[in-house]
């Protein structure tokens, strides 16, 4: 039964954040980690737009900060957001604050819906699942992540 179980998991899209909410700190094969305090170019949203992310297209509201990463990928973050957990260096350059979070390597396909609004993220197999807080997830690819991220040891 439990085999059966799990084989038909793999045809249910189940959405990180929505359908489930894992803690990463209970599962054995996540890890802590931390992003390193890479300097980073970001703007403000002057007004509501969409942004293409690696992971999918994600709404930014008027005031939102919008990241740009180590490969010229861009990501949102929600203002309040940004201000607790980026130090800006300069105007246009921010770097993450040491703050330690739990990440799992995936295996599958996945999709995670972000905290702050209804967009949608997709992982693919290799990326890893970021857990900012409860309820609070990221994607992010493997490549990056690696460039990005503390390793364990």
């Amino acid at each position: 039964m439990k085999l059966l179980i799990e084989n038909w998991r793999k045809y249910l899209n189940e959405t990180i954040g929505d359908d489930e909410n894992p803690d990463l700190s209970e599962d054995p094969s996540s890890f802590k980690t931390a992003k390193k305090p890479i300097p980073l170019g970001f703007e403000f949203a002057e007004e509501d737009q969409t942004v293409k992310t690696l992971e999918g297209p994600v709404g930014a509201r008027s005031g939102d900060a919008i990241m740009i990463g180590t490969k010229g990928e861009q990501w949102v973050i929600p203002a309040d957001k940004f201000a607790q957990t980026y130090d800006v260096l300069e105007p246009g350059k921010a770097a993450k604050k040491h703050i330690p979070v739990f990440a799992k390597k995936m295996e599958e396909p996945f999709e995670v819906k972000v905290s702050w609004s209804s967009d949608l993220l997709r992982g693919k197999p290799g990326d890893f699942l970021v857990q900012y807080g409860p309820g609070d997830y990221g994607v992010v690819g493997a490549e990056i992540f690696g460039e990005t991220y503390e390793t364990p040891t």
